[in-house]
């Protein structure tokens, strides 16, 4: 490979890292209150479930326990999305430093889906095959009514996001 044609390349993989990494940044702020009340999604779905008081107490012991856990990997996510938005900013962006940073994110990332798996594990062995079925069926719905919103426009499904003009 000729010098140009490796300073186009690195040039491009640097702008590609960077934009990866702007993509990222972009949206971290407010959330809409998902930090600040964690299991909401599960609780609301728990509620429709009719839970006998044994069952009432052996998940709250489950969400206590898995509580901690949760609080430092978000944390861990809040400093590893600082460390990406910190580098994308920088006056002269090293797309080492951004592509690093980038899967820390990655990774914090597939850490919380795999933590979530195994505490949903935990919480269907609770239930009876009905109630795991109904848990199903409320999951299911609620993600197609996720990805509708999210079909809408880039904000949509978003609290205090302008709603997609009407037809």
């Amino acid at each position: 490979m000729n010098t140009t044609t490796r300073r186009l390349a690195t040039g491009a993989m640097a702008l590609s890292l960077l934009l990866a990494g702007s993509a990222a940044d972009a949206g971290q702020g407010f959330r809409g209150g998902r930090e600040g009340a964690p299991g909401r999604g599960i609780r609301a779905a728990l509620a429709s479930l009719d839970l006998t008081d044994d069952q009432k107490a052996k998940v709250k012991e489950l969400l206590e326990g898995e509580r901690p856990k949760y609080e430092t990997l978000r944390q861990e996510g809040r400093t590893a999305r600082e460390a990406l938005r910190t580098a994308t900013k920088a006056a002269t962006p090293d797309p080492a430093t951004v592509g690093a940073a980038f899967l820390r994110v990655d990774a914090h990332r597939n850490a919380m889906r795999a933590e979530r798996d195994a505490s949903r594990q935990k919480l269907e062995a609770l239930l009876t095959a009905e109630q795991r079925a109904k848990l199903e069926g409320w999951t299911s719905a609620h993600r197609q009514m996720r990805r509708a919103a999210a079909g809408a426009g880039p904000r949509a499904g978003r609290r205090g996001a302008p709603r997609a003009p009407s037809s």
